[in-house]
């Protein structure tokens, strides 16, 4: 794009190997959004591919009232068999393999070592206590009671903690509700998205109506445009298929979108 290479974090494909949809997740950095905004949107124009966009602190607020976290998550989808993700990351395929440390840093990390246990710091005060609990369990004398559950999932038997806030048999079970609430977080979130969308150009239509009936159908984007810009600062989206299809349930097209525009302005005689 423009000359570099611009590499989006997920790409999904259908059944038979067509890209289907992008995915880009940012931090919480303005800028970056606001750029990947714009990259995403290129893309959805120049090659007719679905895109979304997420930041860390959406994802982050999906998963509050989740029974996982986001990180186990992330750690299933890296050990499952079904993405291509690199798993270069342990044993011969790590790039460290084999490689020691050198004498240099061998000495700053014994340095580092020793000022931990200098002085009466938390830091040693952890390491002390880790131990001893280390010890003691090694010993048998520290047990935690077991308790009797069942998957919220499959509903298989498991034991575990009685401390522990476990409710899933396994990994899979655990990512597999977590991917299916987010799911639902997500349609719920876009449908909510869409209704305002179509509620706002409503709006902005009865407000507006002198410039709806003037619009020519070869000059909609143009007379238009402050329309499209203010649901873009107010719900970030640009894309002209998605406004269509907030209005419609599907992507109709700019002439019917303004057709739809000019019918509410003759039924509440604008």
């Amino acid at each position: 794009m423009n000359g570099k290479i611009y590499k989006p974090d997920f790409l999904f494909y259908d059944k038979n190997g067509k890209l289907e949809k992008i995915v880009e997740i940012k931090s919480r950095n303005k800028k970056e959004i606001e750029l990947a905004k714009e990259k995403l949107n290129y893309i959805a124009v120049q090659y007719q591919v679905t895109t979304e966009l997420f930041s860390y602190k959406e994802l982050l607020k999906i998963y509050e009232d989740m029974p996982v976290s986001l990180n186990s998550v992330i750690e299933h989808w890296i050990n499952s068999d079904n993405t291509s993700i690199h798993k270069g990351v342990s044993g011969s395929l790590n790039a460290h393999y084999g490689l020691k440390h050198s004498e240099e840093t061998k000495k700053r990390i014994g340095e580092h070592t020793k000022k931990l246990w200098n002085g009466d710091t938390p830091a040693k005060k952890k390491m002390i206590e880790g131990l001893r609990k280390s010890g003691l369990s090694q010993k048998g004398k520290i047990k935690t009671e077991r308790e009797k559950r069942y998957c919220a999932l499959c509903y298989d038997e498991f034991i575990v903690m009685v401390t522990s806030k476990q409710s899933y048999c396994c990994q899979h079970c655990s990512g597999q509700s977590a991917i299916r609430i987010a799911t639902e977080a997500y349609v719920e979130s876009r449908t909510t998205v869409h209704r305002n969308i179509k509620q706002y150009i409503i709006h902005w239509t009865n407000e507006n109506s002198e410039i709806v009936l003037l619009t020519p159908f070869n000059k909609i984007n143009s007379t238009i445009k402050p329309l499209t810009d203010e649901i873009y600062s107010r719900f970030g989206v640009k894309d002209m298929r998605v406004i269509s299809k907030a209005v419609f349930g599907e992507d109709k097209g700019r002439k019917e979108l303004l057709r739809f525009m000019k019918k509410l302005c003759s039924e509440n005689v604008c």
